[in-house]
């Protein structure tokens, strides 16, 4: 690796004054480093009350930790320097610091280290990344049992079944005189048959950790004043859009996340739909129709005071996604249709609704449970080569084909597995992995 030899240096806490703050050296040279900047040798793995100097100055009194390889987080000497959150304090410590021969560390390139000094596999390292951006409790867990080494002990598991599976039947093909058939029998295709399922259940959970991620587009549409900005204030507990009798409004999408059934939701307030002339209020509605076209639901707000629903025509084209709301149901009832009552005044029906949503956009998946596993995008993609691949071998096997078909389908799952795991990854993969993650992590 061609930066084994550099040490890195990067404040791991967000900029801007807080209490503490925490410095991340890792590196052969951290530790002299360090013992430079206290002047004092560093027992490892112990917590230090110490004195950071530079030419007899005093840069602050800090907490010095020495981690030495290979048992690190990054898998090299490490030292975590915890100072006060002054600016002026981390920007004076990082300086003497580099000025004793560190450089300032990319994005992830703690993170990275880890990976390529074997201490964590590709999965763990993206569930970091996944960890930090968690957007809901149920999107935090499952991130943190992907850390835990959930995904990457049943990848690395179902790798060591197919390493197995290519042992033998490359065994039959290079000695064929030793008689070595199972690899045609039932048991062999058994065998590919349970791994494609496996696979195949783990891809099932792409859907699902999509979800986890970016969570659900929810858009509230309906006529003027039918009351979807007063919804959306309901439904976030705080007076985010702009409430008017004036018809109109709402010119724009205005959008806001709540946590429903464990799932972020973007909530989208959009112009009401009508008859105009005001190019900046046609705008306002072309956006609101395609605010409808691009959303997992709509909530589609009738006026229960009213006879007559005048947008019925619009929610025909999405029938399948769209949830009736009856508003004002704090007013005497005239709409003679279906939908589910509420008031944003009085507070009726709000709670039932949420429910009722929830139930909608997440009544696909299981409720969150101590085993969920949910991929991310590069990991379906992988796996469903991976599954494919499978697939011809069992179907090879079955039309009693050539074994090197056979052996070639497998060794194709194995790579596409081993690239989850971050086997031979190459390194422009590497670099837009964790270019993604903040720098000190």
């Amino acid at each position: 690796m061609p930066f084994e030899k550099d040490t890195i240096a990067a404040c791991a806490t967000p900029p801007g004054v807080s209490a503490l703050a925490i410095i991340r050296v890792s590196g052969p040279q951290s530790l002299s480093i360090a013992e430079k900047l206290t002047g004092q040798p560093l027992p490892p793995r112990q917590p230090t009350p110490t004195r950071l100097k530079i030419k007899d100055h005093t840069l602050d009194e800090v907490v010095l930790t020495y981690w030495p390889n290979p048992k690190s987080y990054t898998g090299e000497d490490l030292v975590e320097i915890s100072c006060h959150g002054n600016p002026l304090i981390i920007e004076s410590i990082l300086r003497s610091i580099l000025q004793l021969g560190a450089r300032t560390a990319r994005p992830g390139e703690f993170t990275e280290r880890a990976f390529l000094h074997g201490r964590i596999d590709l999965t763990r390292a993206e569930a970091v990344l996944d960890v930090l951006h968690a957007r809901s409790e149920r999107a935090l867990q499952a991130a943190q049992r992907a850390l835990a080494g959930r995904l990457g002990d049943r990848l690395h598991s179902e790798r060591e079944k197919l390493l197995n599976l290519l042992a033998r039947i490359e065994a039959w093909i290079d000695f064929p005189e030793e008689d070595i058939q199972p690899e045609v029998g039932d048991g062999f295709r058994k065998e590919v048959s349970e791994l494609l399922h496996s696979i195949s259940h783990l891809l099932a959970t792409a859907p699902l950790g999509h979800r986890l991620r970016a969570g659900y587009r929810l858009a509230l549409v309906g006529p003027p004043n039918v009351g979807k900005s007063s919804l959306l204030n309901s439904l976030l507990g705080t007076d985010r859009a702009i409430v008017s009798p004036v018809p109109g409004t709402t010119r724009d999408t205005v959008e806001e996340t709540i946590i429903l059934s464990g799932f972020p939701v973007r909530l989208i307030d959009t112009a009401g739909l009508r008859t105009a002339k005001d190019p900046v209020e046609l705008e306002g509605i072309q956006r609101t129709r395609s605010a409808m076209a691009s959303a997992d639901l709509v909530l589609a707000l009738i006026d229960r005071s009213q006879k007559v629903d005048p947008c019925a025509s619009e929610w025909a084209p999405f029938e399948n996604k769209v949830l009736r709301v009856l508003t004002k149901s704090d007013l005497p009832a005239a709409y003679p249709g279906d939908g589910w009552a509420v008031s944003s005044k009085s507070g009726d029906g709000l709670e039932k609704l949420q429910q009722l949503i929830a139930k909608r956009l997440a009544g696909d998946f299981s409720a969150p449970g101590s085993d969920e596993i949910a991929i991310n995008t590069r990991h379906e993609d992988a796996l469903r080569k991976a599954s494919e691949a499978l697939a011809c071998a069992s179907a090879s096997l079955i039309s009693r084909s050539a074994p090197e078909l056979v052996a070639s389908d497998l060794r194709l799952a194995l790579q596409c597995l081993e690239s989850v795991l971050g086997v031979g990854t190459s390194e422009d993969v590497l670099d837009r992995l964790f270019a993604q993650f903040c720098i000190g992590k």
